[in-house]
């Protein structure tokens, strides 16, 4: 076995360079019962939990978080297509499970991941027999959970562990629902004009959008002096969140050590796996990873009414999460040249489109006063993005609420009497 910054992983983690595969995180069920075998052998703690993981935010983190200081090796179960499709209906979930399982895989505290039927976990428990199975209590209650899964595990030792929803609790189908609502009364309004019409149960006129805010990490997984014993913060398993105030102190205290900045931006509003290969990508590029992220009233500006989806400050913290993320920073101006002249980073690293005139912008003048320069990658998932993501959200919800009407379009044939 092998410690990486006293993080327990097994050695088929790390290549030849001792730099973690993420890859190889992901396992099969035939493969998982001999590693659990040997895992137990060797007297490690194994925490087994399941989700969907489909629109991923700070509260779906900070839940995998606890999961983990319960034991010394995380496996996350994530809900295979085939089960979500059983469980929700036709066109979910929104995100393919390849890209969900991806996605997963970049947090440091997830040691490997599979595929499962939330209907039937038995077959897969008895295969790795968990010390922990980590759930939520509301699953329990809704009888998604069944009785013989707490019964198994009890026989050998096991613990069941029924946690409590994270509050203010926003689920991946609030976030859904909330996206969906807003596409449709775009399209609506785009064809008919400011019609008398409120999707949102009369909370339009009066609301005014700032993002669904998930509970603070501070207030989630600061156990006062329990941090201590929990050693969250030794094990490096997440960023920080900064000040823009104390970028010139922190770009000093780097400079000083020799660490090569790299500087990147981006909205983080709807995460998926393609936004992790980007700024994996610009982690690559140096030593440490600071993430610049517009504020609520940046990105209302530029995309307009009801965007952000996510608040700000969840926005932050869900990608100080990610192991390629070690300062994220909220700002809450027009341009980022103020991050980048009170950073001085040595690199900075944006998404190469046509839109993006970067490189005959002042921010490419800024950075040759300290030696700095630009770095252009394309977009890591042209296929999956957050409007394609907004609008099929849109069309299952018109489906949903409009299914009578549109079954009977689909039949294309003549009415007759």
């Amino acid at each position: 076995m092998q410690k990486q910054n006293n993080i327990f992983l097994p050695d088929i983690l790390f290549n030849a360079m001792g730099e973690q595969d993420r890859s190889k995180k992901f396992l099969s069920a035939s493969e998982l019962k001999p590693l659990c075998n040997k895992l137990h052998l060797e007297g490690k703690k194994i925490v087994f939990t399941i989700g969907s993981f489909d629109l991923i935010h700070s509260g779906h983190a900070a839940y995998l978080l606890k999961a983990k200081t319960w034991g010394d090796v995380l496996i996350v179960g994530v809900a295979s297509n085939k089960s979500k499709k059983a469980m929700r209906g036709k066109g979910l979930p929104l995100i393919d499970q390849k890209n969900r399982v991806e996605l997963l895989s970049y947090f440091k505290f997830v040691d490997f991941t599979t595929l499962i039927n939330e209907q039937n976990l038995m077959p897969l428990l008895t295969r790795i027999k968990p010390d922990v199975f980590y759930t939520l209590g509301v699953d329990w209650k809704s009888h998604l959970r069944k009785p013989e899964e707490q019964k198994y595990i009890g026989k050998y030792g096991g613990k069941v562990v029924k946690t409590k929803r994270s509050k203010p609790f926003v689920s991946a189908s609030a976030i859904v629902e909330y996206v969906a609502d807003l596409k449709i009364k775009e399209i609506i309004e785009y064809f008919f004009g400011k019609i008398n019409i409120d999707l949102s149960k009369g909370d339009w006129k009066n609301r005014k959008w700032s993002g669904l805010k998930t509970r603070l990490r501070s207030e989630s997984l600061y156990f006062g002096n329990q941090i201590k014993e929990l050693g969250l913060f030794s094990h490096g398993y997440f960023g920080q969140m900064i000040d823009i105030k104390h970028l010139p102190r922190l770009s000093k205290d780097l400079k000083s050590k020799k660490k090569k900045i790299v500087l990147s931006s981006g909205a983080c509003d709807l995460v998926h796996a393609g936004h992790a290969r980007f700024y994996a990508k610009a982690k690559a590029l140096g030593d440490i990873l600071v993430l610049a992220v517009p504020s609520n009233r940046i990105i209302r500006k530029q995309k307009g009414r009801g965007r952000p989806i996510v608040h700000e400050y969840s926005r932050a913290e869900l990608m100080a999460f990610f192991d390629f993320v070690d300062y994220a920073v909220i700002f809450d101006t027009d341009s980022i040249n103020p991050i980048i002249e009170e950073l001085k980073p040595d690199i900075f690293f944006t998404v190469k489109e046509d839109w993006n005139k970067v490189e005959e912008s002042s921010i490419a003048g800024l950075l040759k006063n300290w030696g700095g320069r630009i770095e252009l990658t394309p977009p890591q998932s042209p296929n999956l993005s957050s409007s394609r993501l907004i609008r099929k959200a849109a069309g299952l919800r018109v489906r949903q609420v409009f299914k009578e009407v549109l079954d009977e379009a689909e039949k294309w044939t003549s009415l007759k009497d």
